[in-house]
């Protein structure tokens, strides 16, 4: 590959890193390998005069007989520099239609979200040839502009960012980097695999196509800037065409985006993926899916999955999140405190007011087949399946939401449904009852039900 114009240094990762937003926190991505190497020596290097401090995490991804000695050289590494680092042992999910790679990359990014706090950076190593690389893979893919434009330098992620502050610089600059410095790095033996793409293009295509157009990375690289100008451009052309329809990030309405002609339908959902950091879902699978809602009745449930996430209709909308099935709020006893306790994604069922016994004959749990609740002394019980249609609350996540029952009758529904005799006793006790979900997903829909 053609050398870069000028050698890397901390000074050059400290121009790059200023060109960025400034976090509270910086975490590297570090895989012992060379370029994350050369980032995390920099970063230590310059940490003076750094705005923010480092914290190194390291992912460990099980896939390599060499996993954990490589997870404990990069433990050693920052043991030897007095760097805060930590390892996360990742579940691959290997039943995906998607390839290992693609897969690993997956689960190492809802790792980064479950990491960074609000206004952190997560950093990464990717420099030229990954991304010289990535937009000729998007090329064969038959990607659109967005596909072109390769990786971007920053995006956002949950609260906070993933940045590539190296995409100027090239391999062999960060090889230099280590070896002037007699600093060793990891190799992993699987990228010599030609089996992998990327690795076909690195070891076999693009040598020859250097050969034949001398500079092949500058090339790409600056086709990649050119396609994030245009499609940056587009992106502002299809938020001013769309009004209200991809400002939500759980929901959108079905009849609104069907009154657009079937282009426009294709361009607002991939930029409604685009806006709120989603995996770009792969274009023949999207008009497929276009197709199955233009002829979808109120009461189809169709539905498109990739990379795991779903796009689902129920009622007037389309929801978006993650395609993993929602726990059911466990059956737990509520005999005792203020608060109970309901697992990774039910959350929490909180009394506020001055501490109180709680009565006997207390659990939560999930909704079962024919439960009824009674709003009124002397009125009629009514099936919680009336109140979830009311809220338009979806099937599929209908089971994470809390059912408190007193001596086997409900008297709860999340905390937006109060039996008559739930009220009476929080009147009597000045007490007040909420759910504080932990999920995002369902966070939303008990914030909407408060409305």
């Amino acid at each position: 590959m053609s050398p870069s114009v000028a050698h890397f240094s901390s000074e050059r990762l400290l121009t790059s890193l200023g060109r960025l937003p400034t976090p509270r926190k910086y975490w590297v991505g570090f895989s012992g390998g060379a370029d994350s190497t050369a980032l995390l020596h920099a970063m230590h290097e310059c940490r003076g005069r750094l705005p923010a401090p480092i914290e190194v995490v390291h992912f460990n991804h099980g896939l390599q007989a060499e996993a954990d000695a490589w997870q404990e050289h990069c433990q050693s590494f920052c043991s030897e520099r007095d760097l805060p680092y930590r390892a996360e042992m990742l579940e691959i999910d290997r039943s995906a239609r998607s390839s290992t790679e693609e897969a690993a990359r997956n689960s190492r990014y809802r790792a980064v979200a479950a990491v960074l706090g609000r206004e952190e950076m997560y950093l990464t190593a990717h420099h030229a040839e990954d991304l010289a690389e990535t937009l000729f893979l998007n090329l064969m893919r038959g990607s659109g502009v967005e596909g072109l434009a390769g990786i971007p330098v920053l995006r956002n992620l949950e609260h906070g960012w993933v940045a590539r502050p190296l995409l100027e610089m090239h391999r062999n600059d960060l090889e230099a980097y280590l070896l002037k410095r007699n600093i060793g790095w990891l190799t992993d033996p699987s990228n010599v695999d030609t089996r992998i793409d990327r690795n076909y293009l690195r070891q076999q295509l693009f040598p020859m196509l250097e050969q034949r157009w001398p500079g092949l990375v500058q090339r790409l690289s600056r086709t990649a800037r050119n396609a994030r100008i245009t499609a940056g451009a587009m992106a502002m052309f299809i938020e001013s065409q769309s009004g209200e329809l991809i400002r939500d990030r759980l929901k959108m309405p079905l009849h609104k985006l069907l009154e657009l002609d079937p282009e426009m339908q294709t361009l607002i959902l991939r930029q409604w993926l685009r806006r709120h950091e989603v995996p770009v879902l792969p274009e023949q699978r999207l008009r497929e899916f276009l197709k199955q809602l233009s002829q979808a009745s109120a009461e189809s449930r169709a539905e498109v999955q990739w990379e795991g996430w779903m796009i689902k209709h129920y009622q007037l909308d389309l929801w978006l999140h993650r395609s993993r099935p929602f726990m059911a709020c466990p059956r737990t006893p509520w005999r005792h405190g203020m608060q109970v306790e309901l697992g990774p994604e039910s959350g929490l069922l909180v009394l506020r007011g001055e501490p109180t016994d709680i009565p006997g004959g207390w659990q939560v749990r999930a909704r079962q087949p024919g439960d009824r609740i009674r709003p009124r002394p002397h009125g009629s019980s009514q099936k919680l399946k009336h109140f979830f249609q009311v809220a338009s609350i979806p099937p599929w996540l209908r089971s994470g939401i809390p059912v408190l029952e007193w001596d086997g009758e409900p008297v709860a529904l999340g905390d937006w449904i109060i039996g008559h005799r739930l009220q009476e006793w929080l009147l009597e006790s000045d007490l007040e009852y909420r759910w504080e979900p932990a999920d995002p997903v369902l966070a939303r829909l008990q914030s909407d039900c408060q409305r």
